[in-house]
C-alpha cells in the first residue's frame, strides 16, 4: 500500500505536478487549519536603536515618515482610491538553488510580501494618518490598504490580512482580485511565448495552468527566466507608458515629476533604481559574454554549498553569477534609464552624486531624459552632456491585444501600441 501511494504520489508529481500541489495544500491546510498572524511593529521606546543594542519596531513618528515618503515617490499624494493594494514580489519554485535569484533585489534577495503587508498595516493606522496629514498628505478616512505578494513563477497573489478589510470594502476587494487574476492570467501568456515547452497559441487560462505546472515540477531547471532580456528602465508617470507593449523589457518605476520640481524625491529614488537596475543588467551581461569565467555553469550539476553558495558536483570552487539556464535568450546590453524630468534638474543630481557619475559617466549604463512638457528625448553623451535624439524610422505598429501581437513569434518583439477594438453597442443591456 505505501509503495502503491509513493508511485502514484510520483506519478503525479510527474505527469501532473500544478494539479497535485493544490490537492495537497488543500489536504494540508484542511489537516493543519491556518494560523491567524498579527504584526507587532510599533517600537516599545524611542531609544535609537544602535548594534549593540538593537530595537524591535518603528515609533510612530518613524512609521509616518516612511509612509510620507513612500506615497511622495510614487506620486501617490491625492485623490486616493477607496481600496490601494501595495504589492510584493518573490518566485517559489522546487528543486532550484538559485531560488534567491529571482527575488526582491532590493530584500537582499528575498521575498518582497511582508514589507508590503507592514506598509499597510501602518498607513492604516489612524495615528500615523494624522502624522502624514501634517506633512501634507490626507489620507481619506474611508481608503484602505491592502498587503500582497505577487509569485512571479506561477502569477498568483497572495493576501494579507484580509480579514481586517471593513465590509464596505468588500465589493471593491472582490473587484480588485479578479482584475489582477486576469492580469496575472495575461501575463504568464507573454511569459510562456518564451518557453518553449509552452506549445504556440496558448490562452491566458492555459498559460496560467503551465506556468504552475513549472512552479511545482522537480525537474524543470527554468521556472521562470527572471528579467533575461530586459534593456531599460522608465522613471515617470504610468500614464506616459500606458497602452504600449514592452514586451517584458523595461523596469516601469512610477514618479510624479509634477509635484517634484526640484528633483528632491527623484534623487534617491535615481540613485537607489539606478544601483539595483545596473546590478541587474550587468549581472546579466557578465553572465552572458562569458558564462564560465562571471557565470556559473549549468545549474543542473549544482549543489548548495555552506547555505550561501553552490559549487559544480562535489568539490569546485564556488560559483558565481547566473547559471546558464538564465540566460541562454538574454540579449546583453547596458541599461538605459529614461528619466521623465527637466535637464536641469537631472544635471543638478547628476553633479552631486558620485555614484550617478561612476555609473553613467563610465558607460556602465545610459541616461536619457524625457522633459514633461516637451516631446523631445536627450540622452546623456559622457564628456559631452546632452545631445537630443532623434525618432528614426515610422511610428510603432498597433495591435488590439498584447497577444495578438505577439501571437506566433518567441523571438523578441519590438514594442507596440495597444488600442483594443471598441465592443459593439448592443439594443438591450446585456
Amino acid at each position: 500500500l505505501f509503495r502503491s501511494a509513493a508511485l502514484a504520489l510520483l506519478a503525479g508529481r510527474m505527469l501532473a505536478p500544478a494539479a497535485l500541489a493544490r490537492r495537497t495544500g488543500a489536504l494540508r491546510e484542511a489537516l493543519d487549519g491556518r494560523v491567524a498572524t498579527r504584526l507587532r511593529y510599533t517600537a516599545l521606546t524611542s531609544v535609537p536603536a544602535t548594534p549593540e543594542a538593537p530595537r524591535a519596531g518603528y515609533t510612530e513618528a518613524e512609521q509616518a515618515e516612511r509612509v510620507h515618503a513612500f506615497l511622495t515617490a510614487i506620486g501617490l499624494t491625492r485623490g486616493f482610491s477607496s481600496l490601494v493594494a501595495i504589492v510584493g514580489h518573490g518566485s517559489n519554485s522546487l528543486n532550484n538553488p538559485h531560488l534567491s535569484a529571482y527575488d526582491c533585489g532590493a530584500c537582499s534577495g528575498r521575498h518582497s510580501g511582508p514589507n508590503a503587508r507592514l506598509f499597510a498595516a501602518m498607513a492604516n493606522d489612524p495615528a500615523v494618518r494624522e502624522r502624514v496629514r501634517a506633512h501634507g498628505i490626507d489620507i481619506p478616512a474611508d481608503t484602505w490598504f491592502m498587503g500582497c505578494e505577487h509569485n512571479t513563477c506561477d502569477d498568483q497573489f497572495s493576501w494579507y490580512d484580509t480579514e481586517l478589510l471593513p465590509a464596505s470594502h468588500a465589493a471593491a476587494f472582490d473587484a480588485l482580485r479578479a482584475n489582477l487574476a486576469e492580469a496575472g492570467a495575461r501575463h504568464a501568456q507573454e511569459r510562456c511565448r518564451r518557453f518553449l515547452s509552452a506549445p504556440p497559441g496558448l490562452s491566458p487560462a492555459q498559460a496560467r495552468r503551465h506556468v504552475a505546472g513549472r512552479r511545482h515540477d522537480y525537474a524543470q531547471p527554468r521556472p521562470e527566466l527572471g528579467h533575461v532580456n530586459n534593456a531599460s528602465a522608465f522613471i515617470g508617470r504610468r500614464a506616459a507608458t500606458r497602452g504600449t507593449f514592452f514586451d517584458r523589457r523595461m523596469f516601469l518605476i512610477s514618479y510624479d515629476c509634477s509635484s517634484d520640481p526640484d528633483g528632491r524625491v527623484l534623487e534617491p529614488m535615481l540613485v537607489a533604481n539606478g544601483q539595483v537596475g545596473a546590478g541587474i543588467s550587468l549581472e546579466y551581461y557578465f553572465s552572458t559574454v562569458d558564462n564560465d569565467r562571471y557565470g556559473s555553469g549549468s545549474k543542473v550539476t549544482h549543489n548548495i554549498a555552506g547555505l550561501f553558495g553552490v559549487m559544480d558536483g562535489t568539490s569546485s570552487d564556488l560559483r558565481t553569477g547566473l547559471p546558464a539556464q538564465m540566460i541562454e535568450i538574454h540579449e546583453a546590453m547596458r541599461l538605459l534609464i529614461v528619466v521623465e524630468q527637466t535637464p536641469e534638474v537631472l544635471s543638478a543630481i547628476y553633479a552631486r552624486q558620485p555614484v550617478l557619475q561612476e555609473l553613467v559617466g563610465n558607460g556602465w549604463v545610459q541616461l536619457a531624459v524625457k522633459d514633461p512638457d516637451s516631446p523631445a528625448i536627450q540622452r546623456f553623451v559622457p564628456g559631452s552632456g546632452w545631445v537630443a535624439w532623434h525618432a528614426t524610422g515610422t511610428l510603432p505598429p498597433t495591435a488590439p491585444s498584447s497577444g495578438d501581437w505577439m501571437r506566433g513569434h518567441r523571438d523578441a518583439l519590438p514594442p507596440a501600441l495597444i488600442e483594443p477594438t471598441p465592443e459593439p453597442a448592443h439594443a438591450c443591456p446585456l
